[in-house]
């Protein structure tokens, strides 16, 4: 009996063919926008700095009554593009989030080129701590936070500020700004120093 041996070449092909299959698998086990969920969970909102994502089950104005930019009308600029932009919940939250982002920049003196970001908005603190503890494996229950690695706020919709946004938001120029990070307790200074001067 002759024993025909696969060419090595054969063996490779296979086995990567069989890896890839079982890809998406092992790159995505949260599903496409990470462990949050599917597209169709949110309603997903673009402004000119970020991607808003909020809990399909929660009422656009009503996150977007929660945040305060009055301290845009001391700056003649960003007040007329307040008065520019239209009149939809969805309009106006995408407003209010970039004008939070130009103020942060500014504080900070870091603008960031290309700078874009996510932002989540869950229906509870329970679903927010739920993803936080999935992640890190423990449970912390703040009231916000930033993930480097999704380049991704998650925030509740009982603790949506502008205050809170602003400091998680600070997170992402700052990290985006530094090729090499600076220690936490300075990112956390800095982050905290643009929550302090928002309203200046």
């Amino acid at each position: 009996m002759v024993r025909v041996r696969a060419p090595l070449i054969y063996i490779f092909v296979i086995s990567l063919s069989l890896l890839l299959l079982s890809l998406p698998a092992f790159a995505q086990p949260f599903g496409v926008y990470g462990p949050e969920g599917n597209v169709e969970d949110w309603v997903v909102i673009e402004s000119s700095y970020a991607t808003i994502f909020v809990d399909k089950d929660i009422r656009i104005k009503d996150v977007t009554e929660r945040i305060d930019v009055s301290f845009a009308r001391y700056d003649p600029i960003e007040k007329q593009l307040f008065l520019d932009k239209g009149t939809s919940p969805e309009e106006k939250l995408a407003t209010k989030i970039d004008i939070i982002i130009r103020k942060a920049k500014k504080i900070l003196d870091m603008h960031p080129h290309d700078f874009h970001v996510k932002i989540r908005v869950y229906g509870s603190g329970d679903e927010m701590w739920d993803i936080y503890e999935y992640i890190f494996k423990e449970r912390r229950e703040y009231k916000a936070f930033y993930i480097h690695g999704f380049d991704t706020v998650y925030i509740p919709v009982e603790y949506v500020t502008e205050s809170i946004l602003a400091h998680e938001l600070a997170h992402s120029i700052i990290d985006t700004y530094f090729k090499t990070l600076p220690p936490e307790k300075i990112r956390e200074l800095l982050a905290c120093y643009v929550d302090v001067h928002l309203k200046d």
